[in-house]
């Protein structure tokens, strides 16, 4: 009869040990494989390896969280003990933050198999107990699940794949992987001691607001997270740009509308300004000799869809900026304030001959979806303004895409 060993690999992981090794005490042999950092891991493995001596066993490898191979170094160094002391028997290894379904299960399917490496299906909780990853219809955890002597070892790189003998998927069971809703502990944790010492509230409205967090099931809406004051995003390495441009990607409605602004105007020469990462500028190159767009981000332009874009203020344009036969600000009049488009106003006036605007009015739902919007005004309130300021203002062609927020500009005279 084949063996199962259980291969354990992990540090600073106490919390998952108890779940984990439960799971798996079926098995003929556990490897703990620990890092030589967290005491407590260790202190959790020894109160397992008292209490069932013959089970487990302690193998232990400095991790270097340095080193970018550590991963692939660390899984074959506990490949090498199996090899060593279980060459012909069956190995399931696992991180510490994952727990088996049902291990019996594999202990049937290694009977029936006699080689091979095979990937098991694995369920990734994503921040409780009742929502997963469904990035894709069905996860594999990639050779997993392998007969020892099949085996021949891990590249040196972060989240290394076993290399040897792979068969392909088993469905016999199904491994949990808790990383991605710790939290969970926390919330065990802080109801344990509601429980002791709360006198506020019932045991029932405890547990109701226990469960209500394992199950996700608390009241709770979404906010735009460009809300969230930036010691906040900071703290979590979030670039406000990159919220706000990551789904700003080109659309078919690009080409399409600068081919019926080409066709309309022929300019010459066109400056896109507040251009976000170029995705009308992208395709103004293809009509246009002479483009450049004008963005603030240097996040957008970082990671911009052409090369042709500077770093800028709108509303400090200048004489080196050139004159443009035509001047498109495409949703940005709407982010500046008061005195910023008073600036913006009458320099592209000045540097420009003709002008698209397009501007969400009040009554289109885009003016209220993006928290980033400084100015609400209706289509007659931003024809006035241009008028004001020199522009002579008419109303797009009916069958321009979107012709509903955009105006068309020139100089008055």
């Amino acid at each position: 009869m084949n063996k199962l060993i259980v291969c354990v690999m992990g540090d600073n992981c106490s919390k998952f040990l108890d779940i984990c090794f439960e799971s798996v005490l079926e098995a003929d042999k556990i490897i703990f494989c620990w890092g030589m950092e967290d005491q407590d891991t260790l202190n959790k493995f020894y109160k397992w390896n008292d209490k069932y001596r013959s089970k487990f066993e302690l193998i232990y490898h400095n991790y270097n969280q340095n080193d970018l191979g550590m991963n692939g170094k660390q899984r074959n160094f506990y490949l090498s003990y199996l090899k060593e002391n279980y060459p012909e028997e069956w190995a399931l290894c696992l991180d510490a933050d994952e727990v088996v379904d049902d291990l019996s299960k594999i202990k049937t399917f290694i009977q029936i198999e006699e080689e091979g490496i095979y990937s098991v299906h694995m369920r990734h909780l994503i921040n409780d107990l009742a929502h997963e990853d469904t990035t894709v219809d069905k996860h594999w955890v990639l050779n997993r699940l392998f007969k020892i002597s099949e085996a021949s070892g891990y590249l040196e790189v972060e989240h290394p794949v076993l290399q040897g003998n792979v068969k392909g998927n088993t469905d016999c069971t199904v491994i949990w992987h808790l990383a991605y809703c710790s939290f969970i502990w926390d919330i065990k944790k802080r109801y344990e001691n509601h429980l002791k010492k709360s006198n506020m509230h019932t045991p029932k409205y405890l547990r109701e607001w226990y469960l209500a967090h394992l199950t996700g099931s608390y009241p709770r809406k979404q906010f735009d997270i460009m809300e969230l004051p930036k010691s906040i995003l900071n703290e979590f390495l979030i670039n406000k740009d990159e919220i706000y441009f990551r789904n700003r990607n080109i659309e078919l409605k690009h080409p399409i509308m600068v081919k019926q602004w080409h066709d309309f105007f022929k300019p010459e020469s066109v400056l896109d300004l507040g251009c976000g990462k170029g995705p009308f500028l992208y395709f103004w190159q293809w009509f246009v000799n002479k483009t450049k767009g004008i963005e603030l981000s240097q996040y957008a332009i970082n990671n911009a869809f052409c090369p042709n874009i500077e770093q800028g203020d709108i509303s400090d344009m200048n004489a080196d900026w050139g004159q443009w036969d035509l001047i498109t600000a495409i949703d940005i009049l709407e982010h500046l304030d008061e005195e910023q488009l008073d600036r913006t106003l009458m320099n592209i006036l000045k540097y420009g001959k003709r002008f698209i605007f397009s501007i969400p009015f009040i009554g289109d739902p885009n003016l209220m979806a993006d928290k980033s919007h400084k100015l609400y005004k209706t289509k007659s309130e931003w024809i006035e303004i241009f008028e004001v300021y020199g522009f002579k203002i008419s109303d797009a062609p009916s069958n321009w895409l979107y012709v509903n927020q955009l105006l068309i500009g020139e100089k008055n005279g």
